[in-house]
């Protein structure tokens, strides 16, 4: 990239500044199943280790704030859940509560502005019917709000798989303001002899500045 990630984040959030006044936070829930690379992406937002990574075991126990002095980005991690009817019950209700909380307090520096729903390409990790439900579900409870939703692709490393999971989801015609492929982190195959590099970070923060209503 031309640019840092960090300068990046300073330029939406000053395209966002220019049509919402007084905002200082640009306030983002980052949610999906366990084991999507959603604390990876967080990291790779803040170039730091904000959030506990691990492989296939939920690592945070309720939503965590992350924020970094002098970056206005602001993620709310939520657990990682797998599709049983308790799990997913309890994140959306929190995810929910957070944005009437933020609605209640009048402070738009307090308010969800939109939300990031982590989908793996690699693996068996598919887009189901539960996912499908639940996003129907989440997109109808915020209607009035009009937070807006973004799929991420996450693990993106073969471009040609998330296309097809892009186009896959976008047929259902969802009330999702976008889909979008990352690669959040580099990723070395064969012992280091093929690496997939980081991509597709700055259009995500692009489309959200873009997608803020």
């Amino acid at each position: 990239m031309d640019i840092s990630l960090n300068d990046l984040v300073n330029q939406c959030f000053k395209a966002i500044q220019d049509r919402i006044r007084n905002l200082r936070n640009f306030n983002i829930v980052v949610t999906g199943k366990t084991g999507v690379g959603k604390s990876t992406l967080i990291n790779s937002m803040f170039h730091g280790n904000m959030a506990d990574t691990g492989i296939g075991e939920p690592v945070t126990k309720e939503i965590q704030k992350h924020s970094k002095p002098g970056c206005p980005l602001v993620i709310y991690d939520t657990p990682g859940f797998e599709l049983t009817k308790g799990q997913t019950e309890n994140v959306k209700r929190d995810i929910l509560k957070l944005i009437e909380t933020g609605v209640e307090s009048r402070d738009v520096n307090q308010m969800i502005h939109c939300i990031w729903y982590c989908v793996s390409v690699t693996g068996d990790r598919t887009f189901d019917g539960g996912e499908l439900e639940w996003i129907k579900d989440l997109t109808s409870s915020t209607a009035k709000t009009k937070v807006p939703v973004i799929v991420v692709l996450t693990k993106a490393y073969d471009m040609d798989d998330a296309k097809v999971m892009k186009n896959q989801i976008n047929a259902y015609n969802l009330p999702i303001a976008k889909v979008v492929p990352v690669v959040a982190q580099d990723k070395s195959f064969n012992g280091g002899a093929y690496i997939v590099r980081a991509c597709n970070l700055e259009i995500l923060l692009q489309v959200t500045s873009q997608c803020i209503p």
